[in-house]
């Protein structure tokens, strides 16, 4: 088996859209042999892709790298593992001894979205879901303890807003509840 590293030094390359090594390496019984760097340039993805095939290259391992690039090494019958970083001998060890790259290897900050595939995993990012709630049940989170601890503007019986001591709570998304009492100087809406 042939596999790519992209490499920048002897680490893999964080961002494949501007790597410019790659490191071919020829994996038999556990062994890692026939080590060679060859140059490429990744806006020329079709010419890396066909130069990938031509030699029989079937894993591609690479840091950060872009869906279109990963769409068409994929498309092209080259397995890409995004997303990893670390010591390139390392990995290369890891990954021809059939131990499981991810998460080990697993750039930091990654989601954890894996799929088997013959004896290591591939990864995928995975989108982050945005927090529409407090993290704790109980109303408090990172900034705040809940009610009355935001600042609002009350409401003047005439419509305008003010600001002062009282009875009056203000609205604030995100923000708890603040106090107004409406006894200020109003404003006319």
């Amino acid at each position: 088996m042939i596999i790519a590293l992209t490499v920048w030094e002897d680490r893999i390359s964080p961002v494949f859209d501007v790597a410019a090594m790659i490191l071919l390496a020829e994996i038999k019984n556990g062994d890692v042999s026939n080590r060679r760097f060859i140059p490429f340039n990744p806006g020329l993805l079709s010419q890396l892709a066909e130069m990938l095939k031509q030699m029989d290259v079937s894993v591609l391992i690479c840091g950060a790298i872009s869906e279109a690039p990963a769409s068409v090494l994929n498309d092209s019958s080259v397995e890409v593992i995004p997303f990893i970083s670390g010591k390139t001998e390392h990995i290369l060890s890891a990954f021809a001894n059939n131990k499981p790259i991810i998460p080990a290897f697993l750039m930091p900050g990654i989601g954890r979205q894996r799929r088997r595939r013959g004896n290591h995993f591939a990864c995928a990012a995975q989108p982050q879901k945005e927090v529409d709630d407090m993290p704790n049940k109980d109303r408090t989170g990172p900034s705040g303890q809940g009610p009355g601890t935001g600042r609002g503007n009350g409401q003047c019986p005439s419509g305008g807003a003010g600001q002062g001591k009282g009875s009056g709570r203000g609205q604030g998304r995100g923000q708890g509840s603040g106090q107004g009492s409406g006894q200020g100087p109003g404003r006319k809406k």
